[in-house]
C-alpha cells in the first residue's frame, strides 16, 4: 500500500493522522486505539519499507511486529489510547471506541522529541456517524484501513500493542487461551469460563456471552462500586 489514497487530504493541513481501533469485538482485555502520522512520502520511492504495511488483518501475526518497528522508525508521532473492560461495560460499544480514539489523539507525541502534536486532519476508519470531541476536522472512511497508509499503520500499531497485553495476562490466566485468541470470543475461551469463571476487570461481562448470566451482572456490579469507594 503506498500513499496515493492520503494525498487527497493532504490540503487539510500540515500533518494527517490516521485512527483505527483493535479489540472492540473482544470479550476479554481492553479496548486499544492508535493515531499515527506519517510524513509525506514521494510516492515513486517505492522501495521504501513503509509502503509494504497494510490493514493489520491482511498481515500474518509473525510479521506484525516488523511492520510496527517499520512505523514507529518512520512516523513523526503516533499516540495510543486504552479503554479498560469496565469502561467498555459502562460506555458501550460506540462511546467506548469514540473514547479510546480520543485518548489515542491526545497522547499523539512526536517520536523524535516526545513533544505532543495534534494532527490538523483526522483520518479514521468509519466505526460510526458521531464525530469526535476534539476540535480537528474528520474525515470517516469506510474501510479506510484498506485504503489509507496512515489508518492501516494505525490499526498494526494498536493490533501489536494490544496483543502484547493479551500475551501478558495469558501468562496469568491460561487457561482462557489468550496466547492465541486474544480475547476474541471462541470455544478454547469458552472453556476457560467454563471451568474457571470469568476474571472481573478482564471480561467484559456485557458482552456476549454474559448478558444472558444475571449472576455474572450482579457480580460486575458489585466489583464497580467497590472499585469507586
Amino acid at each position: 500500500m503506498d500513499n496515493t489514497f492520503d494525498k487527497m487530504y493532504y490540503q487539510e493541513g500540515k500533518y494527517i493522522g490516521g485512527l483505527d481501533e483493535s479489540g472492540v469485538s473482544d470479550i476479554a482485555g481492553p479496548l486499544v486505539a492508535a493515531c499515527v502520522i506519517l510524513p509525506r512520502i514521494d510516492v515513486q520511492k517505492d522501495d521504501l519499507k513503509i509502503f509494504e504495511i497494510d490493514d493489520s488483518k491482511n498481515i500474518p501475526e509473525k510479521y506484525r511486529d516488523k511492520h510496527a518497528e517499520v512505523i514507529w522508525q518512520s512516523a513523526i508521532a503516533i499516540g495510543i489510547g486504552e479503554v479498560q473492560p469496565v469502561e467498555f461495560d459502562y460506555l458501550g460499544r460506540i462511546r467506548a471506541t469514540g473514547l479510546a480514539m480520543f485518548r489515542a489523539v491526545c497522547a499523539c507525541k512526536t517520536i523524535s522529541r516526545s513533544t505532543p502534536l495534534t494532527p490538523d486532519c483526522l483520518l479514521i476508519d468509519k466505526f460510526n456517524k458521531w464525530p469526535l470531541e476534539i476540535p480537528v476536522k474528520q474525515i470517516h472512511i469506510e474501510q479506510g484501513d484498506s485504503k489509507s497508509l496512515c489508518i492501516a499503520a494505525a490499526s498494526i500499531i494498536a493490533k501489536v500493542y494490544r496483543d502484547k497485553i493479551m500475551l501478558k495476562l495469558h501468562e496469568t490466566y491460561p487457561y482462557y487461551a489468550w496466547a492465541s485468541n486474544k480475547g476474541y470470543p471462541c470455544e478454547d475461551q469458552f472453556k476457560g469460563i467454563d471451568t474457571h469463571g470469568v476474571q472481573i476487570g478482564i471480561h467484559r461481562l456485557k458482552k456476549w456471552p454474559f448478558r444472558k448470566n444475571p449472576s455474572l451482572q450482579e457480580e460486575h456490579i458489585k466489583w464497580e462500586k467497590r472499585r469507586r469507594l
